[in-house]
Parts: structure tokens; sequence; C-alpha cells
């Protein structure tokens, strides 16, 4: 019977061990914590009235460096909507991040939140400290989660219906065919 019911906690908590996301579509998206503007710092840096695309990325996941130039092009695609932000954003320092900035072309305004703040309000850690990520968010101007998935899977459909407060559906999602390689400055 110990046996039975420590494992029923074991499991237990590693389900919530597991769990990615503390905010699903619909909740009100927490403050978006920038210690550092790193590159491509915008004039009007309040975010609040304007569309956001929120980006959690990091030096380290190549994963998420091969997505930056499907945003890239997704981001020169919608660049006459002067209400819509991508913003890339990342825990690391701004010297670590430098790096890769000058090997990497991000079109987004690329961020740093050293305090984790950001991370921490958006995405949750797993048992072993780690962040899942990439992870993309589309925040409306009303400040509410409209969609959260992996950048492979947004494109112009989920983008023209979150831009227009319409609902964004499962089969709206289509993983892009491979990503492109990396721009290099």
């Amino acid at each position: 019977m110990k046996n039975t019911l420590l494992l029923f906690f074991v499991l237990l908590l590693s389900g919530q061990a597991f769990s990615q996301l503390k905010l699903k579509v619909g909740d009100k998206a927490p403050k978006i914590n920038i210690t550092d503007y790193l590159q491509n710092t915008p004039k009007d840096k309040n975010l609040e009235d304007k569309y956001i695309l929120l980006e959690f990325w990091a030096t380290w996941c190549t994963t998420c460096l091969a997505e930056v130039p499907n945003l890239n092009k997704m981001q020169e695609r919608f660049k006459d909507r002067t209400d819509l932000v991508f913003v890339s954003i990342t825990n690391e320092s701004p010297e670590k991040t430098k790096k890769t900035l000058e090997r990497v072309k991000f079109s987004s305004i690329v961020v740093s939140d050293q305090t984790k703040k950001a991370l921490n309000d958006f995405v949750v850690e797993n048992e072993r400290g780690d962040f899942s990520i990439p992870k993309t968010f589309l925040i409306d101007n009303k400040g509410i989660v409209r969609w959260i998935g992996q950048p492979y899977i947004l494109n112009d459909i989920v983008i023209n219906k979150f831009l227009k407060g319409e609902e964004i559906l499962e089969s709206d999602n289509t993983v892009s065919d491979v990503p492109a390689p990396p721009t290099f400055k």
C-alpha cells in the first residue's frame, strides 16, 4: 500500500514537472519584462495596444536559430502592419548574445530579460530546470494570448486570423516544409 501511494504521488508530481506552459490561449498575458534591448531597438518601446509575436529563444538552441529566417520572412510579409511587432527574447547576457547576433540576422526586436521573469511568467521549467524553447506566443492588442506554439507551425493563415481577431483553429497550424537555412551577416 505504501509503495502504491508513493507511486501515485510521484506520478502526480511528475505530471506537474513536465507541464510546459503557465498560460493558455485566452489568458491575459503578463507584462513582458525586458532588461536589455540588443538589436533593432524601436523608437517607441511601448508594447501596449500592439499585436505582439513573442518568440523565446537562446543562443545554444539550434532549433531557435534555424527558425529565425522563417520569422524574418514572416515579418517582411507583414511589414505594413505597424501595429504588429516581432520580439525575440532570451534570458542570456548581452555579451553572450552579441556573438550570435553577429552571425545570425534577426529582423525582430531582440531583447534580453536577464532576470528570467518573462521566461518564468510565460513558460514553466521542467524537472531538470530546462525550458521548452523555441516557444511563440501571439498576444493581441488587448493583451490576450491568442496562440501558443512552435515557430515552425506558425503561418500566414494563423497571423491573419490573429490580426482579424478570429478564432485560430488547430487545423490552421501547418508545419513549414523545411526551415530556411540560417542567415548570417
